[in-house]
């Protein structure tokens, strides 16, 4: 071996010895992203979950894949009574409770969310990437409010 290529091979290795990983620390937490809850049983909920028949719907529409987790592995939704619902906000905060069917489907839907919408499930999913079909098209006017709850 020559002695440039030795060189070489001795200033690779030393780089890839350079090369670690960074310790977080002992008490690391992933952040957990809040997404505005009164939105969501305002306007995604209603708009997005219920009007595209993603979830539990009025009137026993058996297009609502999300509310059989036996049809789907994720984003299960619960079935529960319309929040209503007053200049944005939830007029009655005991249907929204803690532990209520409400609270899971805002759980399960923000975790499919994100703040840059573009790459979150919540909008690529439906709008057939990698989907098994296309709920709404990326022009539909639900996607605003995809985008509205991403910046709350």
């Amino acid at each position: 071996m020559t002695f440039a290529a030795r060189l070489a091979a001795s200033v690779l290795a030393l780089a890839a010895a350079a090369c670690s990983t960074v310790d977080p620390g002992p008490n690391f937490v992933v952040p957990d992203e809040q997404f505005d809850a009164d939105f969501f049983f305002c306007r995604v909920e209603p708009e997005l979950l219920i009007a595209k028949k993603c979830g539990p719907g009025e009137g026993g529409d058996n297009n609502n894949c999300h509310f059989n987790s036996s049809a789907v592995s994720g984003m299960a939704l619960a079935p529960h009574p319309t929040v209503d619902c007053a200049d944005g906000r939830p007029t009655n905060r005991a249907q929204i409770g803690a532990g209520s069917a409400a609270q899971g489907n805002l759980q399960a839907a923000s975790l499919v969310m994100s703040r840059d919408y573009t790459t979150a499930p919540l909008y690529l999913r439906p709008t057939g990437q990698n989907h098994p079909r296309t709920i709404f098209p990326k022009e539909d006017p639900v996607v605003d409010v995809i985008r509205q709850w991403a910046q709350k």
